[in-house]
This record gives C-alpha cells, structure tokens and sequence, in this order.
C-alpha cells in the first residue's frame, strides 16, 4: 500500500493542538470516525469493514493520497468495541451500516439485576477489545510510526447509554439517581483500568487520551456536573499528564456547559452542533482549549456547493483562527455521497483563507 502522509499538516495540527499559531491553519477530516463517508465513496462492505483491517486501511489511504490532507488513520469500528466489555448490549453489523448496539438494560430493574450481578470484565479479554488490538496491530505493522496508539474510548455517558438506550438512561438519572451513580462508577473504574491495558500493549509516546462523549451536553448544566463531569475528569486524572493532549470529541450543543469543559479536562474540543457557534467558543474558551470543528458535514460537506462550503469555511476561519489554537474540520461524520468538490473546497479555502 502505497503511504503519502502530508506531514507537514500533521505539524501544523501538533502546534494548533497546544494553542500555538502554525503559518496556516491545519486541516483534519478524522477518518478512523469516517464509516458512512468511506463506505459511500468506495462502495465498501460494511461486514468486511468491520473485520477487514486491510480494507479499512485501504479506503483510508485512497482518501489522503487523493486529497493530501490528514485523516487521523486508525481501525473503524463506531459502537462495536467499547460497549461490547459490559456484557448488556448487543452490536448489530450490517453490510451497508456502521455497527450500532441494541441495549439490555431498557428497565430500570434489568438495571439494577444487572448491577447486583455485576462482575468487573477482564480488561484485557472484554467484548471486542481483542478485535480492535489485532486491527491495530495491523495498521501498526504497515504504517509504523505513522499511526499512533488508540488511546481513545468512547465516554461513560455514551457507554451507560448504549446500555440503557438513550431515553431510558436519562429517565433513570431523574427518577433513580443512584444506580445510575453505580453504573457510571463501574464504567468509569472499567475504563481506566482498560487505559493501562492500552498502555501496557500500545506502548504510546505520550499520554495524550481521547473521549468521545456526544451523550454527556443532553443534561442541563446542574446534571452534567452531578452526572459527567465527576466521570470524565476522573478518567483524564487518572491518566494523562499536564502536557497531555485530552481531546473531547460531542456532536451536541455545548453552549451552557462551555466554561466547565477546561476545569473537566478538555484541551482539544472536537464539535459539530449547528448551535456550537464557533466564535462564542473562542471567546469564552479558545485562550485554554484548541476549537477543532465545525463545517456543518451534511449542511454544507454533503448537500453543499463548492462555493458555499468556501463560503462557511471563511466565516469559521475568520471568528476562530486568531492567535492559533484553531484546526479545521467537520467534527462529525461526513454523509455518504460527500463530494470530492466539496472536500478540495475546504483544502481550497484554508489555503486561501487560512494563513497566518
């Protein structure tokens, strides 16, 4: 497989990461999250992307030797590993599908069974974790240093809904506070422990630690500190360091929990919510945490032209850009049929408008 990284976005993004100002600001389209995109630009399988690590890889490698931009490379699997550890949720594959999970604990007694009988999984052996090590060790052995260790995991909020379903998880948080704390405890204490096994098998550079937690933003502010907050900053602790790279990745509105997200942890915000106005970010957060987002990926990536995208990424770049800290992207998912003319667009218009 041929390999043609653009290293020198992977520079800018590095400098952008720790708030710095590169001479322009870096692009990253996230391909380890990119299953609907990459599927509809290839026609790719959707069982075989589960189980084919070499296929993963190949459609990942088409994207960046095509458009020259980084894509954070890695294994793709959506919900189909960090759910699978606890033991109450099924992971439905499909073949034109990303994987989705259909949950167990949908009573708020099939909950509590659940907690009485708990029993704290192997953090090495769990669900589909051996799965995602052997991709990994797969991308691994091709790109070598090229790829980073998956020191990332989806977040105790997305986790406890996937187990519940999301409606039943938030009913049982208002009406029966404390197995919800019981639940989210054991995910939380899971998790970490889980961290050490990557670090142990991964043997990463850093202790840079990604979350994605699209779920968490759903509470109002009063619960998101009862209920996330606690959560999420006892992973970060526990983990990474004062220099480490803690991105958070959420997809929802974020605009009344903001000013918490730094004391969480948060250094690298990766959004997408059309309410996520880019600009109120920077003002109120963008001296502590670099703004990763937030090109609307159906809006504007999918359904789009050219020149409107060109359009929004210059309003992004002109209310976030300043004084650096600032990386382009879609933040969610792109939509299946994206437009090559719509990608070179955004690669267009940074190089335009992006350049400090």
């Amino acid at each position: 497989m041929d390999v043609n990284i653009n290293m020198k976005n992977r520079e800018r993004i590095a400098i952008a990461q720790k708030l710095g100002q590169p001479d322009q600001v870096p692009i990253d389209f996230s391909l380890a999250s990119q299953f609907n995109y990459l599927h509809g630009w290839l026609g790719l399988d959707g069982i075989r992307f589960y189980l084919d690590p070499a296929y993963v890889l190949e459609a990942q490698l088409k994207f960046i030797n095509k458009f020259q931009v980084e894509g954070t490379l890695g294994p793709v699997f959506g919900l189909a590993i960090d759910p699978t550890y606890f033991g109450a949720a099924d992971v439905i594959i499909k073949k034109d599908t990303s994987p989705w999970v259909h949950p167990h604990l949908t009573t708020i007694d099939k909950l509590k069974d659940y907690l009485d009988s708990y029993k704290e999984p192997d953090p090495y052996t769990a669900g589909n974790f051996p799965l995602m090590c052997n991709s990994y060790a797969f991308f691994k052995n091709v790109l070598g240093d090229l790829i980073g260790a998956p020191m990332g995991m989806l977040g105790p909020i997305d986790i406890a809904c996937s187990l519940c379903g999301s409606t039943n998880f938030f009913i049982y948080a208002k009406t029966e506070p404390g197995p919800v704390h019981s639940l989210m405890e054991k995910i939380t204490d899971f998790m970490i422990k889980n961290i050490e096994v990557r670090e142990e098998l991964f043997k990463p550079q850093n202790h840079d630690f990604s979350l994605y937690d699209d779920y968490c933003s759903f509470f109002n502010r009063q619960d998101f500190q009862e209920f996330a907050f606690p959560y999420i900053k006892k992973i970060w602790d526990a983990y990474t360091e004062k220099d480490s790279i803690r991105q958070f990745h959420c997809d929802s509105p974020l605009d009344h929990v903001v000013d918490l997200l730094p004391e969480m942890g948060v250094n690298v915000l990766l959004m997408f919510d059309p309410k996520n106005d880019i600009g109120f970010f920077k003002e109120k957060i963008g001296h502590r945490v670099c703004l990763k987002g937030n090109i609307a990926p159906l809006k504007f990536m999918r359904f789009g032209t050219p020149e409107t995208v060109k359009a929004e990424v210059k309003r992004q770049l002109d209310a976030a850009k300043k004084g650096g800290g600032y990386i382009i992207s879609t933040g969610g998912e792109m939509g299946d049929g994206t437009p090559d003319e719509n990608i070179y667009a955004v690669i267009e218009a940074v190089e335009e408008y992006g350049k400090y």
